[in-house]
């Protein structure tokens, strides 16, 4: 056997002793993490975090370079209620040299979200910024940008952020910069700047005219003033634009018309309101209060019977009736109104599923429309 042959054969026993000790003593290591790794995906679907946390944490203890196991390990800290300890672990991870820009990224969103937790925002707000120097555009640092100014009621910043949410194709509401402009306009009213609030109020009309809150606090302003006629003027906008909350000017309404020496002109008012918005139920309301104080009981009455469906959750609309019927004498409807009512507030109680809201016929153990299960 010539010396070539020898060395071949010396090297071929190597290579294959090489594959033996890979496959009998490396590939159980793979094969035990990986199973590892799986038990604790397992915890964490299973909604197991004390688990979970356990199993990451060997994890990550056996192998250090695992940034995916340590920013896993920081997260379950959070959500256990424990963010100082979840910012030590994800401040690790950042910390680390040669960081790839996905595990800086991730870094950055975790360290975020647990100062959120601690209600930290300014120190969130840097890791949110630090995530847009990386990656411009990011949707989710842009929205938080937004949520942490919101709560910091920075609303110049808020405005801000909101635009660049929005070019970034965020679908927040469009009401937003203008209720923002309207805090900041409130804060300059509070610190005395009336004139400085008023201006703000205005350019939160320019902003969004189909914002509700501007018209409310310059009627408010306007009514402080003395100047009655704008702030009705300024009040009926707003109650065109939120009915629901609309309701709760009216007195003040009546009390200026009053002050002016129009008290004509409220049911004009109610009746102009009532033409655009005749299912208002609050409108309604307000138009029979106001014939109940001038002693027309029974147009009242028939505002009120007018509402094809009575809404019985609104004591309002209830308390209004029974009072109408009761001083017209109307004995049998009374006890009739108060008999329907009782019916729709059991109804409501008793047979309305308490995780939707939907209300049945008759007794169900199962909701029909979104599946709830009674339990004893």
């Amino acid at each position: 056997m010539d010396l070539i042959t020898v060395l071949i054969i010396i090297l071929i026993a190597a290579i294959a002793g090489l594959l033996l000790r890979y496959f009998f003593f490396f590939q159980p290591k793979k094969i035990g993490a990986r199973g590892a790794e799986i038990k604790a995906l397992n915890h964490i679907l299973a909604g197991e975090k004390k688990q979970a946390l356990q199993q990451l944490s060997e994890i990550a203890r056996n192998d250090t370079s695992n940034h995916g196991a340590f920013l896993q390990v920081g997260d379950l800290y959070r959500q256990l209620g424990n963010a100082e300890q979840a910012i030590i672990v994800h401040e690790d991870v950042l910390n680390r040299q040669g960081l790839g820009q996905d595990v800086l990224l991730m870094a950055h969103e975790r360290l975020a979200k647990d100062y959120e937790a601690l209600k930290r925002y300014p120190q969130a707000a840097l890791h949110a910024e630090a995530i847009l120097k990386i990656k411009k555009k990011d949707l989710w640092a842009l929205q938080a940008q937004h949520r942490y100014a919101v709560k910091q009621a920075k609303w110049v910043d808020a405005i801000k952020a909101f635009q660049k949410e929005h070019a970034a194709g965020g679908k927040a509401d469009p009401l937003l910069p203008a209720i923002y402009k309207t805090q900041e306009a409130l804060q300059q009213k509070m610190a005395g700047n009336k004139s400085e609030a008023i201006s703000l109020l205005k350019q939160a009309i320019k902003l969004n005219n189909k914002c509700a809150a501007p018209y409310y606090h310059l009627g408010k302003i306007r009514q402080e003033e003395g100047n009655f006629k704008h702030a009705i003027d300024f009040f009926t906008s707003f109650i065109e634009l939120d009915p629901m909350a609309g309701s709760i000017v009216f007195s003040e309404i009546e009390k200026m018309y009053f002050e002016l020496g129009q008290f004509e002109q409220v049911e004009q008012f109610y009746q102009r309101l009532h033409q655009k918005q005749p299912e208002n139920l609050e409108i309604v309301i307000g138009l029979a209060n106001y014939f109940e104080r001038k002693g027309e009981y029974r147009d009242a009455l028939s505002l009120l019977e007018e509402i094809k469906e009575p809404d019985y959750t609104n004591l309002s609309f209830i308390l209004g009736q029974l009072s109408m019927l009761d001083k017209l004498g109307h004995k049998d409807l009374l006890k009739k109104t108060i008999d329907a009512f009782i019916a729709s507030d059991r109804q409501k109680r008793i047979l309305s599923c308490p995780d939707c809201g939907n209300i049945s016929d008759e007794p169900q153990y199962i909701c029909d429309k979104c599946g709830w299960v009674k339990h004893a």
